[in-house]
């Protein structure tokens, strides 16, 4: 393998009207920590989206508590708490996976 084909740069963008690029040389060991820390965040974002969309696209209360990874209890405390939007038919209630997704951005800090 030749110096070239070792070689691992990252460009940079520096300014939005010139758009000059900034290219860094990292050493062997810490370009393939950086891979495979790429690598391993790939893998795990797919893997999320694989289980987010197994879910049916309206859930019941336990589906909507596991989708977004609580507790049925602490789902329970926050439908009292705040305003999740439900629907709800004939006394029958269910949540849009999309309104949980939005629900919970709201409350990204």
């Amino acid at each position: 393998m030749g110096r070239s084909e070792r070689r691992f740069a990252i460009g940079l963008m520096i300014g939005v009207e010139n758009m000059e690029s900034l290219q860094v040389q990292l050493p062997n060991d810490l370009q393939e920590a950086t891979k495979t820390m790429i690598g391993d965040a790939l893998n795990k974002a797919i893997k999320d989206i694989q289980v987010k969309n197994s879910f049916p696209p309206y859930l019941n209360k336990g589906e909507a508590s596991a989708y977004c990874g609580v507790s049925r209890g602490v789902f329970n405390a926050w439908l009292k708490k705040y305003d999740i939007p439900t629907i709800k038919i004939d006394g029958v209630s269910r949540f849009r996976r999309k309104a949980l997704d939005e629900f919970m951005q709201q409350h990204e800090k």
